[in-house]
């Protein structure tokens, strides 16, 4: 046999092969089919023990649960059924994919504590209106229990104000900027009320009262502490200011900080001590100078009311008139008297009974208020129609106690800003304030927001930092700092978003 062949005898065949195999091996369970067989037997005695655990066990809920509930909400950790409905997702994304889900579940079971109101929905679409019923979509639980739920992200606002024109039906388009994608001039466009304009009806130059004595410099005539009421003179009194020292006013002289003042335009949160100021009220804020009486005002004076009819005005002066005769303190018309009478006595020709006001001496006198009237008001605001709708309690101010009807400032926490940077306009000789100081919007635009909060690699001007005291030269741009999604609104308004 040569080298390297193969003996017939020990050659192996393909059907040598197969006979070495058993061909019932599959019949025969060996040891690993045994140990398959018993853990599945074992995992579903588990599964089973660990669902009857859940669902029976009270607090064991928690098991499947996303993550711990807020603290506002702990209280129905183990109440799935708080907010959760079966076969109801959540996102409302899902239910594109869930027939039989329905959405206003979501939206029940918060109201049921959160009674708010929605957000334009009126003006959406049928999609977008869904969308408006998913809570969650915006506040979402089982974050932990620090997490703060009212804190939104940016981009669940910028999901639908950055096409605006899409998510409005084509019967409610906007009027206010359609893209909105960051809070800048560019990205987010200026204050509607600095377009609007003034809607106050007051006349009022603030750069004229900031000055001392409210008269220019080196001019005569300013107003004295010794001028003023007397019950309102220490409220304007300066530390080491003397009755002779000039009237010095400041923006707390007539603003202070207050909540939010008009209830139908109340916001949620929106009642917090300095988040707007107070209504300037005549009686707290401008009697002390501006006397309504023909006369001027002194310390036997009987002062007059305020946006009172002009019939009970009428009345009022002619009581008075009339006591001022009776007491000999005022002549009557046809009295030649050298000196001041006694009653029933004088100098020179005495009327038998002391004569009482004739109706040309009240008239004047009343013309003489009006005109007093008229250094604040227009015509159309003192007349008898418009004192009785101003005086209802439902009645707007005159003076806006809200200018960003839109948004949210909170005058106490930028307090140590000085109010000259936001309301230069009420100073002299800066370029907001001319012309028609009494019809400037009195406040600034987004430029001077942006300068505080903005991203972190914009630099700050030294102007802007010395105006801030120590106040932070940074702060978040979140929308939720200045927006309210469940604004309330007006019943009546028929205004877009």
């Amino acid at each position: 046999m040569a080298q390297g062949e193969i003996s017939p005898q020990v050659r192996e065949t393909g059907k040598s092969r197969s006979q070495r195999i058993q061909i019932d091996y599959f019949r025969r369970r060996g040891g690993l089919y045994y140990l398959k067989w018993w853990l599945s037997i074992l995992a579903l005695l588990a599964s089973g023990l660990y669902a009857f655990y859940v669902i029976q066990w009270p607090g064991a809920v928690v098991h499947v649960s996303t993550g711990p509930l807020a603290l506002a909400h702990a209280s129905f950790e183990n109440d799935c059924s708080k907010c959760h409905e079966d076969f109801s997702p959540i996102a409302s994304d899902a239910m594109k994919f869930n027939p039989i889900a329905k959405l206003s579940h979501i939206e029940t079971a918060c109201q049921s504590c959160h009674r708010v109101d929605d957000h334009y929905r009126e003006f959406l679409t049928a999609d977008w209106k869904t969308v408006d019923q998913n809570c969650a979509l915006c506040h979402r639980d089982h974050q932990g229990r620090d997490h703060d739920l009212s804190s939104v992200d940016n981009a669940a606002c910028t999901a639908c104000h950055a096409k605006l024109n899409e998510v409005c039906s084509s019967n409610h388009q906007p009027r206010v900027t359609k893209v909105v994608t960051q809070f800048t001039k560019a990205d987010h466009g200026d204050f509607a009320s600095l377009v609007q304009g003034d809607p106050g009806k007051i006349k009022f130059d603030h750069a004229q009262h900031l000055v001392p004595g409210q008269v220019d410099a080196n001019r005569k005539g300013g107003l004295t502490i010794a001028m003023l009421e007397p019950s309102k003179r220490e409220q304007y009194r300066r530390e080491g200011q003397a009755d002779d020292s000039l009237v010095e006013l400041d923006c707390a002289s007539c603003h202070e900080f207050d909540g939010n003042p008009d209830r139908n335009l109340a916001l949620a949160g929106d009642s917090e001590l300095g988040r707007y100021m107070a209504p300037i009220r005549f009686d707290e804020h401008c009697s002390a100078c501006h006397s309504m009486n023909p006369n001027g005002r002194s310390d036997d004076t009987l002062p007059l009311p305020h946006a009172a009819p002009w019939a009970e005005i009428a009345l009022l002066l002619e009581s008075k008139i009339n006591g001022e005769l009776l007491r000999g303190n005022r002549r009557s018309t046809g009295d030649d008297s050298q000196s001041v009478p006694r009653p029933g006595e004088g100098l020179g020709t005495s009327p038998a009974a002391p004569r009482l006001a004739s109706a040309s001496t009240v008239d004047q006198a009343v013309t003489m208020v009006r005109q007093q009237c008229l250094k604040c008001h227009d015509e159309d605001s003192i007349t008898d129609a418009s004192i009785a709708t101003l005086t209802s309690s439902s009645s707007p101010s005159l003076i806006p106690t809200r200018w960003l009807q839109r948004g949210l400032y909170d005058h106490a926490a930028h307090r140590k800003v000085d109010c000259r940077y936001c309301h230069a306009a009420a100073y002299a000789g800066s370029a907001e304030s001319a012309p028609n100081p009494d019809q400037n919007v009195m406040i600034a635009g987004i430029d001077s927001c942006t300068g505080c909060h903005r991203n972190l690699d914009q630099p700050v001007s030294d102007e802007s930092a010395a105006l801030w005291g120590d106040q932070p030269t940074w702060a978040a741009d979140d929308c939720v700092l200045c927006h309210r999604y469940h604004a309330k609104r007006p019943e009546s308004s028929e205004a877009a978003p």
